[in-house]
């Protein structure tokens, strides 16, 4: 009977996924301090939460996202713009 099966399952199920959800939040993390969104409706910039923006839906278009402006509560795709 081997003993090392369920250790040798264990990491290889959970050492990876957490490495995933690290690279996913320092993805978030670099893109919500180095990009911003205009809403088009009113023209204003702001920038979103780590939250908000690891749950903003794709628009199938690159770098664009669908996102509710915070001062006019348009809700819309808005690009993403680079600081």
């Amino acid at each position: 009977m081997d003993q090392h099966g369920p250790v040798v399952i264990l990491l290889q199920i959970v050492v990876p996924l957490a490495v995933i959800i690290l690279l996913t939040y320092k993805y978030i993390d670099y893109c919500t301090k180095s990009t911003h969104f205009v809403c088009p409706a009113c023209r204003s910039r702001f920038k979103l939460s780590k939250k908000d923006f690891a749950f903003a839906l794709k628009t199938g278009v690159i770098n664009q996202r669908i996102v509710t402006c915070p001062v006019c509560g348009y809700k819309g795709s808005m690009p993403i713009v680079k600081d």
